[in-house]
């Protein structure tokens, strides 16, 4: 019996759409200096990848995002570490405006593990970590269909 050791890591992607545009949130880890991802960290014993997605995403951001919110599943396998997010609509999570200034998440709802959280649009992306560069491609091609 073969047990999986990769690690693994679950977050949300969040994105605001309107008939002008389609952003979706980014962070910008302390660690790195150019590239951008989303907000996800790794699975702990005895969670699931929903529980570890809503921890994590509160823990780098301060909001609570309900599971009931999740509107699609998308994932990124590679050799060293999985990386799976859930697409969850600005607009339905309740008073989101008061954690974004400029849609920029506030200094006082950034953890240590990130430099900067704010919203891109998807025609004008920074660059992205190579171990989600396919998974946000997904994400977007996701976003453009309607």
């Amino acid at each position: 019996m073969s047990i999986n050791t990769k690690d693994k890591a679950y977050g949300i992607c969040i994105y605001k759409k309107n008939k002008n545009s389609i952003k979706i949130l980014l962070c910008k880890s302390t660690m790195s200096n150019t590239k951008w991802g989303t907000i996800k960290g790794g699975m702990e014993a005895g969670e699931t990848k929903e529980q570890t997605a809503i921890r994590e995403f509160q823990e780098e951001s301060s909001i609570l995002v309900n599971k009931d919110l999740f509107e699609k599943y998308f994932e990124q396998i590679n050799n060293e570490k999985d990386i799976g997010v859930y697409l969850v609509n600005y607009n339905n999570i309740k008073n989101i405006d008061k954690y974004f200034d400029n849609e920029m998440l506030k200094k006082e709802y950034l953890n240590w593990e990130n430099s900067k959280i704010t919203f891109f649009d998807i025609n004008d992306l920074p660059t992205i970590k190579q171990k989600q560069y396919k998974m946000v491609d997904n994400i977007i091609q996701y976003l453009q269909k309607d």
